[in-house]
């Protein structure tokens, strides 16, 4: 094994298999059977997660046999979960306010490995097992998942914390407290989101979900927005991390298109059916989405493997209300951009309203004649487009 050491120079810790995370003093945890590939980018290599070793905190100085120690474990919030200890000496458990405390007895000289605590963490378990989406009872929407608008909304995003003391007692009835921190950092909350979705079961038709768990070098900073594109930066997720895989460049190429295909329809407008010029509006392209952390996802969409979570996928909107005449016209210049450049980038897109994709005969009926905008461009909400090569 190898031993990463904690804040404080007296107590080593080893808290994780995964040595991405062990180097970082930060831990991911892999429930007992599971193998669970990592590296979620396009060109990633797919290795399996090292199973979950159990967490061993060691006093760094000898022992002396006259002094006494006693361990003790808190973990801040019962939502965290619980631990099982594996070392041999005996310990209970019990609750303060909302904590869970396991506390070992005093432990004398004739006590095996009593300067060592070995105990394994309970993995956390994602609540519902069954990932549903839709409409419930007087059309209120199903609340399953809980999204990321709190980073601690603890059902949901595992903090995990372990506060561990080692107490020495010494004869003349002095004694000194060692402690350390065992946490969980924002990337491998993360990590542990896409463990916990990892198989998780879909209601209904589609395969159920088998992300890979991202790489830590695979979760970076958040990019700012091209000058030309408003909205949400490309995540919405209160990490203010995110993974990339080719969405923030797709976003660019979007924007870039969207002003070119403007400015060329002001000298080759659309033409309505009695042959007049459609103006161009002057709005902005808006970014509704990109990358999703898998509880988010859930709150949001039904797509288990989708590219969001991926990194490859961003949702676009024209700054008119759906269905304006405005609106219309913007997302036809949009598309029509799009089709005329397809050439320059692998990607795919498609316009939406309420989720699901415009269909083929909506792009060719017209429930306004008289300006010639097929019905798709009318009904449309956004446009979802993401790489082609980032799914795997």
């Amino acid at each position: 094994m190898h031993s990463s050491y904690a804040r404080e120079n007296t107590l080593r810790v080893i808290t994780s298999a995964d040595p991405q995370s062990r180097v970082v003093h930060s831990f991911i945890m892999v429930p007992a059977g599971k193998f669970i590939p990592s590296g979620i980018k396009n060109n990633a290599e797919n290795k399996l997660l090292a199973l979950q070793i159990p967490f061993i905190i060691e006093l760094e100085n000898k022992l002396s046999p006259n002094t006494d120690i006693q361990w003790k474990i808190t973990i801040p919030s019962r939502l965290y979960g619980s631990i099982t200890p594996l070392s041999k000496f005996f310990g209970e458990f019990k609750k303060q306010d909302n904590k869970i405390i396991w506390q070992s007895d005093i432990l004398k000289r004739d006590v095996y490995d009593r300067h060592k605590l070995v105990f394994r963490p309970k993995p956390p378990q994602h609540k519902p097992r069954i990932y549903k989406k839709g409409r419930g009872p007087k059309n209120k929407r199903r609340k399953y998942g809980g999204g990321t608008r709190q980073v601690d909304d603890q059902p949901f995003n595992p903090h995990l914390k372990y506060e561990v003391s080692a107490t020495l007692f010494n004869p003349d009835g002095r004694h000194k407290t060692y402690q350390t921190i065992i946490e969980m950092d924002k990337k491998d909350m993360i990590r542990q989101e896409y463990i916990n979705h990892y198989g998780i079961r879909r209601y209904g038709r589609g395969s159920n979900g088998h992300l890979p768990v991202p790489l830590r070098n695979e979760i970076s900073e958040i990019p700012e927005n091209h000058i030309k594109l408003t909205g949400n930066p490309l995540t919405e997720s209160k990490y203010k991390l995110l993974v990339d895989d080719g969405m923030h460049e797709l976003a660019n190429f979007i924007t870039d298109i969207y002003e070119e295909s403007k400015v060329l329809r002001k000298t080759k407008p659309l033409i309505d059916l009695n042959g007049s010029p459609l103006p161009v509006p002057s709005c902005k392209l808006w970014l509704s989405g990109g990358w999703r952390n898998p509880e988010r996802n859930e709150w949001y969409s039904n797509a288990l493997n989708g590219m969001h979570q991926r990194g490859g996928a961003v949702d676009i909107i024209v700054t008119e209300p759906p269905g304006d005449i405005k609106s219309a016209i913007a997302y036809w210049v949009l598309w029509q951009g799009l089709e005329d450049n397809k050439h320059k980038i692998n990607a795919f897109w498609q316009l939406e309203t309420h989720g699901r994709p415009m269909r083929t005969d909506e792009f060719k009926n017209d429930i306004e004649p008289k300006n010639g905008i097929p019905d798709a461009f009318d009904k449309a909400d956004h446009l979802h487009a993401n790489i082609k090569s980032a799914e795997k």
